[in-house]
């Protein structure tokens, strides 16, 4: 193939240089800059090639590598020969500058940097092209889509793939003021228009790295970036490389000058732009409140990070917040006569209240802030003198309660007693107990409550549950009344049972449910038994299948449970799972029903435009993820399949083309990724109530499970639509894929009445059989 191959002079700077003939128009232009990296010039041009938009013209830029090597990748890709422009420097001049000659070579609506080392999935330039054409994408400049971080190795000319996590998947929005703290996408991940290039004036030539931050920041000033929250595209790191590799990242060959250009960035970006100077900085103060500390300084690090170093600044800033809604309050629940007054003029704090409203709140109140367990208040103290001799005269209660009101906006540091717990463990997987990790109890946190169902009587009852048991955890977050989580492993003090039984009092309580059940929960029940004895009645909730008794710490909990029954601690004891007490003497004969999330109506719910199937799943054998993506992959009229983990070894087997990554996701993101999805793939091997089932159904997604035999929906039609006892056979779950992701698509008002109406009866039951078991 001859391809075009425009005249460049190796010492010419100007950005402008072009062939010719005027270039043909497309509508976008992916620019690839190389040098001498054969081997990912070939995975970038297969990435390319497989792109399903194909209005485009690949422009290779090879800044002073080995031209023949790279033309001969380039030609021999397959692509059409007016989709491609290969342009040859003499000598290297630099990524930006590669960048401005490829662009300014080239004419189209949209432009995209695709360095040789980075990878798309197959729809990438559909989606963008898509977003930023039509309504909603038309307000933007560009358009950047979530990430998938892959840390990979070279060896013996081979890529050698370590790792896949999800990057950059909190990002929802794109604001200058998180820009000016640090880059948070890469470019592989930016689609944008090219008249903002135009007016920009091109890439930062004078920068060897930290261009594309640059970039991005002037661009915010011309104009906004908008999110679309698909993994579309994969930051490939190779973490390991040695420094003068030629395979080895620019962040991460070049990380000794990420952190010496960083302040010449900034300053050069408010030098360049100091009649907006001030408006950026003023959107900086303005927006502070609203931002959450370290949360995207946090991602624009995350590539310069070993792949294990854990996350935690936006998990410590939460976990504030709540303990600050928590703190308000509870002041709020037991004020005296001394502060009625003055409280009533605060109302207490919605679960999701924002920053400045939970700060307003403190500030009237005057109430003292416990300091957190999650907080080193002798570290703060010894790091800010000033403030620890503020402390000591009883100008202010602690440094926590200075942190919180001033030294988050002073730039001061936050030390914590240990690292937030990031990937938090799934259903009822147990952590080993670590001393960085000491987990606290805590009362009626907004994510306990958020979602919860408020149904009258149900005031004075508390359900007890474990911080590390996440299935379990959700299930409780979802039920009606007060919630408690205490730890399952390390241990609970008696300053912490005395504190409990304090809250307990204040807020009246009169049933406690524990759900699950631990060593630690079993200290608790005879802690209060013996401090309110009759006057508290306790229950137990087991979520348990014997399956799962393949752990013996399963067994050992049980016998303590009818241990605690029979002695009278207990009041009741029950199980999510059917029929668990026709087996196991004394149980209550009923069946505790979970309740789904109770989230705001978003009205008619359509179902995506693309037929996907999700598969949030775990590798072990119980969640039987590798039948669950062979189904989902062979089902005929599903263009997607999503999980949370690779299925490793399967891309030997079978064609992964249409699987996406999306990782572990929790809350909000879940719920989207959800509602954008056909279908919730949940085909286990042995469950009780999955809440991943039921938090599909409440955004309006169908969900299938393997049989959960509960008779009380023997006779309801969505269950029997969404239940397969294909099991272990990939090609018949296939078949009953199709048939649910049929339903879905053919006729949406049907299956959203469906969902409307299981919902609505599970919910009357779910409320019916709690009140019956705790004799309410």
């Amino acid at each position: 193939m001859d391809i075009a191959t425009p005249s460049l002079p190796a010492g010419d700077a100007a950005p402008a240089m072009c062939a010719p003939q005027p270039a043909p128009w497309r509508t976008v232009a992916v620019v690839t800059r190389t040098r001498s990296r054969p081997l990912l010039l070939r995975r970038a041009a297969r990435s390319i090639g497989r792109q399903t938009f194909r209005d485009f013209v690949w422009v290779v830029v090879n800044d002073g590598g080995d031209e023949e090597a790279a033309r001969s990748i380039v030609e021999g890709a397959g692509l059409d020969r007016d989709r491609v422009l290969f342009l040859s420097l003499a000598q290297s001049r630099g990524m930006e500058a590669a960048s401005n000659a490829g662009i300014a070579a080239s004419r189209s609506e949209f432009v995209v940097i695709h360095d040789d080392d980075d990878s798309w999935a197959p729809d990438f330039l559909e989606k963008t092209v898509a977003f930023l054409s039509g309504p909603r994408g038309r307000r933007y400049g560009g358009v950047i889509t979530h990430s998938i971080h892959v840390s990979e190795d070279i060896r013996d000319d081979q890529v050698i793939e370590r790792q896949r996590r999800p990057f950059q998947t909190a990002v929802r929005d794109v604001q200058l003021a998180q820009m000016l703290r640090g880059n948070f996408f890469p470019p592989i991940s930016f689609l944008f228009r090219r008249p903002v290039w135009d007016e920009i004036g091109g890439f930062n030539e004078d920068l060897p790295v930290l261009g594309d931050w640059f970039f991005n920041l002037e661009f915010l000033l011309k104009a906004d970036i908008g999110v679309l929250p698909e993994p579309l595209a994969f930051y490939h790191h190779r973490d390991q490389a040695p420094v003068a590799n030629v395979y080895a990242n620019s962040v991460i060959a070049a990380g000794h000058r990420h952190g010496e250009l960083a302040a010449v960035v900034r300053n050069a970006f408010l030098r360049r732009h100091m009649d907006k100077a001030a408006v950026a900085l003023s959107l900086v103060l303005g927006h502070i409140d609203d931002m959450r500390p370290g949360e995207v300084a946090a991602a624009a690090d995350t590539a310069q990070r070993p792949a294990s170093a854990p996350d935690t600044a936006g998990d410590e800033d939460r976990a504030d917040l709540e303990w600050i809604i928590g703190s308000v309050n509870r002041s709020l629940a037991r004020r005296s006569l001394k502060t009625f007054v003055r409280s009533l003029r605060i109302r207490p704090l919605e679960p999701d209240a924002g920053w400045n409203q939970a700060l307003s709140a403190l500030q009237k109140l005057k109430a003292a802030v416990p300091v957190p367990d999650h907080f080193d208040e002798a570290a703060y103290l010894a790091d800010n003198p000033d403030v620890a001799d503020a402390v000591q005269k009883g100008e202010l209660h602690s440094g926590y309660l200075h942190f919180l009101l001033f030294g988050r906006f002073e730039g001061r540091r936050r030390p914590g007693r240990h690292a937030g717990n990031v990937a938090e463990a799934r259903d009822n997987a147990r952590p080993a107990p670590s001393a960085q990790h000491v987990l606290k109890p805590v009362f009626d946190t907004p994510a306990m409550l958020r979602a919860a169902h408020r149904i009258a009587g149900f005031e004075r009852v508390l359900h007890v549950a474990h911080h590390e048991w996440h299935g379990i955890r959700q299930a409780t977050a979802y039920c009606p009344g007060h919630k408690l989580l205490i730890p399952a492993d390390g241990t609970l003090e008696e300053a912490d049972k005395a504190q409990i039984a304090e809250e307990i009092q204040a807020l009246g309580i009169t049933h406690v449910i524990f759900q699950g059940y631990s060593e630690n929960a079993d200290q608790l029940l005879l802690s209060l038994k013996s401090r309110f004895g009759a006057g508290l009645r306790c229950h137990a909730i087991t979520h348990v299948t014997t399956a799962q008794f393949e752990h013996h710490f399963e067994m050992v909990m049980q016998a303590r449970l009818l241990i605690r029954l029979r002695m009278g601690s207990l009041q009741g004891l029950a199980s999510v799972k059917p029929d668990f007490g026709a087996v196991f003497e004394n149980y209550w004969p009923g069946l505790i029903v979970n309740f789904a999330p109770d989230l705001p109506s978003q009205g008619s719910r359509q179902p995506p435009d693309l037929r996907s199937v999700y598969a949030p799943l775990d590798a072990g054998w119980r969640k039987n993820m590798y039948t669950n993506v062979l189904g989902a992959l062979t089902a005929g009229n599903v263009e997607q399949v999503k999980t949370a983990n690779f299925p490793n070894g399967l891309e030997s087997l079978v064609n992964l083309d249409r699987l996406r990554l999306v990782g572990y996701l929790r809350g909000r993101d879940l719920f989207e990724e959800m509602a954008r999805s056909s279908l919730v793939l949940l085909a286990t091997l042995a469950e009780c109530q999955p809440m991943t089932q039921l938090e599909s159904l409440a955004v309006g997604t169908p969900a299938m499970t393997g049989p959960l035999a509960i008779r009380e929906f023997d006779d309801d039609p969505l269950i029997r639509l969404c239940t397969t006892p294909h099991l272990d056979n990939p090609a018949l779950l296939a078949r009953d894929i199709e048939r649910l992701v049929a339903a879905r698509h053919d006729d949406p008002p049907a299956m959203q009445e469906m969902i409307t109406s299981h919902l609505a009866r599970r919910h009357a039951l779910a409320a019916q059989r709690y009140a019956d078991f705790l004799a309410l």
